[in-house]
């Protein structure tokens, strides 16, 4: 679990038989909950990230969320999926400007990489035009296959892109620390986080 301190609240599926799973809220300082950190995924050392375990921890009824986790989460997966969009479309157009100033500086060479800078620009257009069409839209359940479906491409789409700006900055790209092998790290982020790439191939 990420981004979590001593004063917040996270939500849990739990499963009571195996007919029924629930969903509930709970704070990070209940009685029987032990966290532990994790400091060294190759992405995630800035975000608080922790394993829970938990040893008889105790739920009150006014923590549940939904007793019926199956049909709730339907309800609220496209919303999550489409607001974890922007992540690569940021990350994406950010490796792009940098492709840009790359291809620039040594035209005759960079020219005959692949993919070329427009390529890639419009690939990741296309993305940016349909999740803002998404999100003028007020059923997303009605639209969540496409939701899901355009989060698996950008999933794929911004690997593609850090890569390529991998090899259009060369050598300073491999500086630990660096913005370009910072992109990369958050890329792969956005590749594990729930739901992942094997998830979405699934849900879709």
């Amino acid at each position: 679990m990420s981004n979590l301190d001593q004063d917040h609240w996270f939500v849990i599926l739990a499963s009571l038989n195996e007919k029924q799973r629930i969903i509930c809220s709970l704070p990070v300082n209940v009685e029987g909950l032990v966290l532990e950190s994790k400091i060294n995924y190759i992405g995630l050392n800035g975000s608080a990230t922790y394993s829970c375990f938990f040893d008889n921890v105790f739920i009150p009824d006014k923590w549940i969320i939904s007793e019926e986790a199956d049909e709730f989460i339907p309800k609220v997966r496209p919303i999550l999926a489409l607001y974890q969009i922007p992540l690569g479309i940021g990350v994406s157009q950010a490796a792009i400007e940098s492709i840009v100033k790359s291809h620039k500086k040594n035209i005759e060479v960079n020219q005959h990489l692949k993919p070329q800078p427009t390529d890639l620009i419009n690939k990741l257009q296309i993305v940016r035009d349909r999740t803002y069409e998404y999100a003028r839209n007020v059923d997303l359940r009605s639209i969540g296959k496409e939701i899901l479906l355009t989060r698996l491409n950008i999933a794929k789409l911004t690997p593609e892109v850090v890569h390529a700006e991998m090899l259009y900055s060369g050598g300073q790209a491999y500086i630990q620390g660096g913005d370009t092998f910072r992109r990369l790290r958050e890329s792969y982020f956005l590749v594990n986080l729930s739901p992942t790439i094997m998830q979405l191939e699934t849900l879709w």
